[in-house]
């Protein structure tokens, strides 16, 4: 006797290049079976693959639901393709599905485990639908992600001219061209940070929330909108903790019986706030007395100073989190 479908999901695992996607379906007596699976390369035309391929095997009385990882920035193009077209994508955090795969005695990983996971979880939980970013949020990560590319590659030509400096005999005609370079890249960061102020002040709201924000010590106008522009204004973000998991900055233990590996940040998360968070949190440590012996006593407890700074970047990022919330100064909630 053939089993009635009752819902139908496709896990997708995604990387830079490409995506591993798993259909499966829920029977009536609640058994989860695979119907398909494949690898197609991570761009426009393998989302119309993608579409195709699923054409032939959907259920067309049942809506079909998508689920994948928060990995970075390279589910998003792919997350915005298939919400455009009416359908329910769920978009979830790292640990989350992790822990659910864990929940099910799953110790292999990879990628094609993680989609099969993935469309379990789509079918066994009530997941919540994906946000897609709200105009100015978008536009604004598109800055604060241009003006890094930027400074890495000023970064690096200012290596290259110290290089040039300190050579026996520098040739004048490369030192006058890198110098070019680097007025260039540094005038085309300046003009990316004048937009960054002008799209902030255009919006009275957005403003004032940033406001909040930019009331705790250190944390400037391009650290806050990089952090709420990363996160669409934390609409998806629910707890702190999940926050830090959506950053990447949640403690990850590997260990096998008597073998303890060392805690480290788990890094499966959103590079962009790692990076906005730690000058911030370096010029806390250093003028802020209170986070300073903070910092100190960690760090002594545990001898190693980045476990300690971690430590303080989570913290910043959390009380980020509760002052655009509450919509405070940092003044007023201490």
């Amino acid at each position: 006797m053939k089993k009635e479908i009752i819902k139908q999901n496709v896990g997708i695992d995604i990387a830079k290049g490409d995506f591993k996607v798993n259909y499966s379906v829920l029977t009536q007596n609640l058994d989860v079976v695979v119907k398909g699976s494949k690898t197609l390369k991570n761009d426009r035309k393998g989302f119309e693959e993608l579409a195709s391929w699923l054409s032939a095997k959907l259920v067309p009385a049942l809506d079909v639901h998508f689920t994948m990882e928060a990995t970075g920035v390279y589910y998003e193009g792919l997350a915005y393709f298939l919400q455009e077209r009416g359908h329910s994508v769920h978009v979830v955090l790292p640990n989350q599905a992790k822990n659910y795969g864990q929940s099910l005695g799953i110790e292999i990983k990879t990628d094609k485990i993680d989609a099969k996971i993935l469309a379990r979880m789509g079918l066994e939980r009530k997941l919540r639908n994906w946000e897609p970013f709200s105009t100015v949020f978008r536009e604004l990560k598109q800055l604060g992600r241009e003006r890094d590319a930027l400074i890495q590659a000023r970064t690096a030509a200012l290596n290259q001219q110290h290089a040039y400096t300190h050579q026996g005999k520098p040739v004048a005609t490369s030192l006058g061209r890198i110098q070019e370079v680097v007025e260039f890249l540094s005038e085309r960061i300046a003009e990316i940070e004048q937009e960054i102020k002008s799209t902030v002040n255009s919006d009275a709201a957005l403003a004032k929330r940033l406001g909040y924000v930019m009331s705790i010590k250190g944390v400037g106008l391009i650290t806050a909108v990089c952090i709420v522009s990363e996160t669409n204004g934390f609409a998806a973000i629910h707890s702190i903790k999940q926050l830090t998991s959506y950053a990447g900055l949640d403690i990850k233990i590997r260990e096998s019986g008597k073998w303890k590996g060392k805690a480290k940040i788990s890094k499966k998360g959103n590079k962009f706030i790692r990076k906005a968070l730690y000058f911030p949190t370096f010029s806390k440590i250093q003028h802020d007395e209170a986070t300073k012996k903070k910092y100190q006593r960690l760090r002594d407890k545990k001898g190693i100073p980045m476990v300690a700074a971690v430590a303080q970047q989570r913290k910043l990022l959390g009380l980020i989190y509760t002052l655009w919330n509450k919509q405070e100064n940092f003044s007023s909630v201490v």
